[in-house]
């Protein structure tokens, strides 16, 4: 047993002893706090330290496996030196029980003299109390290793760990492997202070973010009313100018001079100008709302694709462009909706005439691949090509290839995107394969497959007349 006299000793051990001696305090009687928490004030004050706790059950639980065999306590405290929470060997336990330390007292030096809690918490510094270090002889045969701990963000004192051992020889390992354990709790503490405060920060983003996107979204929902709301403003002077010129053309055409008929013409041409910007607009608005709905009807897609080519013929032959069509299949019914396609390859007939020269070859092919069950309509020709980093932007809203070639024609920059919108909402997809001065092709590919709610399945065939219209809508930018 050591025995240490007040000269080796700390000066603040010395003087804890010394104030115990003034207190009258017998060292063979050792006394107990009476400072002790009710269980409910205990239960609180765990449940304050309830992530504290568990960090240094864990680390401490980490140090008892690792001096296992050695009888060894662990205790921890809070900033007063109440005890939260004893963990460790059996015996030593049975012994601090045996003097009435159990959770919820509180060490002061008053009555449990020289101890290493009080001593760790008033000097905020490591401490060991070996043999003759303690006030009371009955520890003369034990060992106590004391470690504060605190928040690592802002040094405030937390508390204490300690560690009573049988072992009675100064021993340094365990105050050096506490103060190794008291760090990485502090680190894992602060670690978890950090995750909280970054967690905190991405949900006030988040919230700020939710918000602009509701903002923006109520933004577009209102944009896309305005449109909707304009557009079909825009639509019934429109149609009135379209009634007139019927009217003129029905009624007064042979009473009409050439010079204003040719005028008529061109107002007819122009009124039909608007009226597809207008349909486009209120389109691709309703596809952005999910508002668009098809009619789908089980439809010969090669006859109806052959008619729609044949019914433009007028504008390549004027054009002295050679419009082709091919299939490698004589008829195929699938369910479709004949209207969304016709305006479809409507919209990419007219793109090609706008676009190649004279001279100039324009081909639709029609293939079937029966073991996809699917069918491709392609439309090619050999105009001035979309260079390969605009591919993908001309199905863009309002996208253009902006030019000097491509401004030889006019458009919104809207067909593309709503064509796009159109095949993609009858489970379709179009590429394009373009380049400069060679040509384009675009190529849409469609399941086949059939509406047994349909027309009672049988296979639709177009209006000629509403054909007729569509192509005066869709080819009315085109001049000669």
């Amino acid at each position: 047993m050591f025995q240490y006299i007040y000269g080796q000793e700390a000066s603040y051990i010395t003087e804890s002893k010394k104030k115990c001696e003034e207190l009258g305090l017998d060292t063979n009687k050792p006394k107990m706090s009476p400072n002790i928490m009710s269980q409910l004030e205990l239960a609180r004050k765990k449940d304050i330290y309830k992530e504290i706790l568990d960090v240094v059950r864990f680390f401490s639980n980490k140090m008892l496996k690792s001096l296992e065999g050695t009888p060894v306590l662990i205790t921890i405290t809070d900033e007063n030196g109440y005890l939260l929470e004893i963990l460790g060997d059996e015996t030593i336990s049975a012994t601090m029980s045996k003097f009435g330390i159990k959770p919820g007292i509180q060490f002061r030096e008053e009555e449990m003299g020289t101890n290493v809690v009080s001593l760790t918490l008033k000097q905020n510094q490591p401490i060991q109390l070996i043999g003759s270090n303690h006030y009371y002889k009955c520890f003369y045969d034990s060992a106590c290793y004391g470690v504060p701990f605190h928040y690592s963000d802002d040094d405030n004192l937390l508390g204490s760990i300690c560690i009573m051992t049988a072992i009675i020889l100064h021993n340094p390992f365990f105050l050096m492997t506490l103060t190794t354990v008291v760090d990485a709790i502090e680190r894992e503490l602060l670690l978890r202070r950090q995750a909280r405060q970054i967690n905190k920060q991405q949900e006030l983003l988040y919230k700020s973010e939710k918000k602009q996107r509701e903002l923006l979204e109520k933004d577009l929902v209102m944009k896309d009313e305005f449109i909707t709301l304009i557009t079909h403003e825009f639509k019934t002077p429109i149609n009135v100018i379209y009634s007139a010129i019927q009217l003129i053309e029905q009624v007064y055409i042979n009473e009409t001079p050439q010079p204003v008929i040719n005028l008529i013409g061109s107002i007819k041409r122009n009124a039909f100008r608007q009226l597809r910007l207008v349909n486009n607009l209120l389109d691709i608005t309703r596809l952005n709302s999910k508002q668009f709905k098809l009619n789908l009807k089980n439809v010969d897609i090669v006859f109806l694709t052959k008619l729609i080519t044949e019914s433009i013929r007028v504008y390549p032959d004027q054009k002295k462009i050679k419009l082709n069509f091919k299939t490698n299949v004589s008829s195929k019914n699938t369910a479709i909706d004949d209207e969304k396609y016709e305006r479809i390859i409507l919209n990419l007939l007219s793109n090609a005439i706008k676009f190649t020269p004279e001279d100039g070859n324009i081909t639709v092919d029609i293939k079937e691949n029966k073991k996809n069950k699917t069918v491709a309509i392609a439309v090619s020709d050999t105009g001035i090509g979309i260079p390969k980093d605009k591919h993908k932007m001309i199905f863009e809203r309002f996208g253009q290839v902006e030019n000097n070639l491509s401004r030889q024609a006019e458009g919104s920059g809207i067909g593309l995107a709503l064509v796009k919108s159109l095949v993609v909402i009858m489970d379709g997809k179009i590429e394009v394969n373009s380049e400069l001065g060679i040509g384009s092709t675009f190529t849409i590919t469609l399941p086949i497959k059939e509406d047994i709610d349909c027309e009672e399945n049988k296979v639709f065939l177009p209006s000629d007349n509403r054909l007729v219209n569509a192509v005066d809508v869709e080819f009315s930018d085109i001049y000669f």
